[in-house]
């Protein structure tokens, strides 16, 4: 499990550093680790979690560059601790931000830590604690809180010199905490509808607009009045069957011309069953 990581010297978590991630029996922990992690270290922060976490709980350890072909299922953790082993100097990609979120749990806490930019430096493999911090909301995590930065150890920046092949005299190392939403990505819920006002029946229709639109039997039987759909720049419209336009007109056709005789507006409850052919431009 820990094997290729390199031995600097042991170290101790004390209780309030445990107690800051939030442990408790019964919890789902999973610790990620690259080769810059010192065993003795990792070692003891494991023995921690398995005593905090309890039988009911699960510490699970990953190499970050196995992180990605790991078989855990999605929402598998309640935690996520990945760099926070004293020494370690760990990067993260979008990738590997994408695949912690995947594998928490809705709610769950993500805390890592990570060594970071004071200076701007163009095309840096090290990230500004800002750009840290965007990555991490990409990923898909909420309330991104920076917990704490300080300088890096004499060991930790050798570690960034040795395993990073990165030289800078202004860097820090700063500890990051985001927390997955309470709900997964595509799930969806019924919206509850109850409170709107059903409608039913046909729209009530304007006596006037009746009026307006009702045919006399000689209209009925002259063939020469028709009805053409016109949009409100007066240009003819002519669409499907199923939409409506804004107005129509009412022609007569005489020997060798169209006489107009109005523009209606269409009533919201209209339907007309043909359009006609042969509407005048």
């Amino acid at each position: 499990m820990f094997g290729n990581v390199g031995v600097m010297k042991p170290w101790v978590h004390s209780t309030a550093e445990m107690a800051d991630f939030g442990i408790s029996a019964g919890q789902f922990v999973a610790v990620i680790w690259d080769k810059s992690s010192p065993v003795e270290a990792l070692k003891d922060l494991v023995d921690k979690l398995q005593a905090l976490t309890g039988d009911e709980g699960r510490v699970s350890v990953e190499n970050i560059n196995q992180l990605l072909q790991s078989a855990h299922k999605e929402s598998s953790f309640d935690i996520v601790l990945s760099g926070v082993i004293p020494g370690s100097t760990t990067l993260h990609s979008a990738e590997i931000l994408a695949e912690m979120a995947r594998i928490l749990r809705p709610g769950g806490c993500l805390f890592l830590k990570e060594p970071v930019e004071t200076a701007v430096v163009n095309s840096s493999k090290v990230r500004t604690a800002s750009k840290l911090c965007s990555a991490l909301t990409l990923s898909g995590l909420v309330e991104i809180k920076e917990l704490q930065r300080e300088s890096l150890s004499p060991e930790e920046i050798q570690s960034v010199r040795e395993h990073l092949g990165y030289h800078s005299d202004s860097l820090l190392s700063v500890q990051i905490t985001g927390k997955k939403p309470n709900f997964e990505v595509g799930s969806s819920s019924q919206l509850n509808l109850s409170t709107a006002k059903k409608f039913s029946g046909k729209p009530a229709v304007d006596p006037a607009a009746a009026k307006l639109w009702t045919l006399s039997a000689n209209d009925m039987e002259d063939e020469s009045v028709h009805l053409w759909p016109r949009r409100r720049t007066g240009k003819r419209e002519v669409k499907g069957p199923d939409k409506l336009p804004a107005q129509v007109s009412l022609w007569k056709l005489l020997p060798g011309r169209c006489f107009p005789l109005c523009q209606l507006p269409l009533p919201r409850d209209a339907s007309l069953q043909t359009w006609g052919e042969g509407a005048p431009e």
